[in-house]
């Protein structure tokens, strides 16, 4: 008797435990998520799993559902054994997710009908392909379906990105696209930021290897945005140059050409008197001198004043000069003798007697 109560009750509790969800998404083994993915079960089920964009925030199968593959997706952990990595895991998620809100597999968890469906119905077998029974050797094994084909990705990608509360699903697909196209090592983490996946925004196309080593021949920006600056502060440098000697060189001509019109215009006035260049220079430098002899003192100071007087002993006694012309017919000034004041001959008619 007691043996049949006990197995009634380890029957119900079967059925019981059958009847509850299970919860749980799967990740590797070992790996630093488990306390976020796994609630009572080490595979992925249909229980965890949401279609809707708001679901992923007001939820909470949704927001584990996040968590779990943001946690994956960051991490670089990896079994070597087993070949299993919680990229691939996080990823494997991702594609469970979309094939059970798409088409209904392994377990349809959503009644949304919508014409994506049809859109993305060339994308069902690659997409399927074992999503019940994963292993460490066929993670990415669909990758090389030819079902998979870019020009089907894009065009599912666009109607769910038109779709109101399901963009989630077109980041779902390009995260997917993107790894078959670059696969990510299992000691790396995955090079698109979780956050752009679970996001209303699109993801570009996969087309550069997010992973690759940055290349020596490749532009920086920053020496593109110098050279033109550079060149702009040399050309600049140069001008300023090239105009403080051209200013210069102008400056020296136009001071040469006014010494020269001095010059001429002391020798139309002085004539051929042997020492007239040497004066006219000396004046045109600024560095005249009054002449010695009184002859030359008397031509030099007679271009300017209508009266010249001898200075010193030799010139004392010259009056106003009178113009002379010489045999090259320049007129050249001659002092003339004037009244001379005489002490000597003052005394000697002193000394004469008065005649009565």
């Amino acid at each position: 008797m007691l043996g049949r109560r006990t197995s009634t009750w380890a029957t119900a509790l079967v059925l019981l435990a059958q009847s509850v969800p299970v919860l749980s998404l799967r990740i590797t083994p070992g790996s630093p998520c488990e306390d976020v993915c796994h609630k009572h079960s080490s595979n992925t089920t249909a229980s965890e799993i949401a279609c809707l964009d708001r679901e992923f925030t007001q939820t909470e199968k949704g927001s584990t559902f996040q968590q779990c593959v943001e946690c994956g997706l960051r991490s670089s952990f990896h079994d070597t054994p087993t070949k299993q990595s919680d990229v691939e895991w996080s990823l494997y998620n991702l594609r469970y997710a979309f094939t059970s809100c798409v088409f209904g597999t392994p377990e349809s968890v959503s009644n949304i009908s919508t014409q994506c469906t049809v859109s993305c119905q060339q994308l069902d077998s690659a997409l399927e392909f074992e999503i019940a029974n994963p292993d460490g050797d066929n993670l990415d094994t669909w990758c090389g379906s030819n079902a998979f084909a870019d020009n089907a990705i894009s065009q599912c990608e666009q109607c769910y990105n038109m779709t109101d509360n399901q963009n989630y699903m077109s980041n779902f697909l390009e995260a997917l696209r993107y790894n078959c196209h670059f696969r990510t090592p299992p000691t790396e983490s995955f090079p698109i930021s979780p956050a752009r996946i679970f996001s209303e925004s699109m993801l570009p196309s996969s087309t550069v290897n997010l992973l690759a080593p940055k290349s020596g021949k490749g532009v920086n920006l920053a020496v593109v945005i110098a050279i033109p600056i550079l060149a702009f502060v040399i050309v600049v440098c140069a001008l300023t140059v090239c105009c403080f000697f051209f200013v210069r060189h102008r400056r020296k001509k136009a001071r040469q050409l006014r010494e020269e019109r001095e010059l001429n215009r002391f020798h139309a006035g002085w004539g051929n008197h042997p020492h007239a260049h040497a004066h006219a220079h000396a004046f045109a430098q600024g560095q005249g001198q009054v002449p010695q002899d009184g002859y030359d003192a008397a031509a030099a100071v007679g271009m300017h004043h209508p009266y010249a007087y001898g200075s010193g002993a030799v010139g004392a006694g010259y009056g106003k000069p009178q113009a002379h012309v010489t045999e090259t017919g320049v007129s050249v000034p001659v002092p003339v003798p004037g009244t001379v004041y005489a002490p000597e001959k003052e005394e000697k008619k002193e000394k004469e007697p008065v005649q009565g």
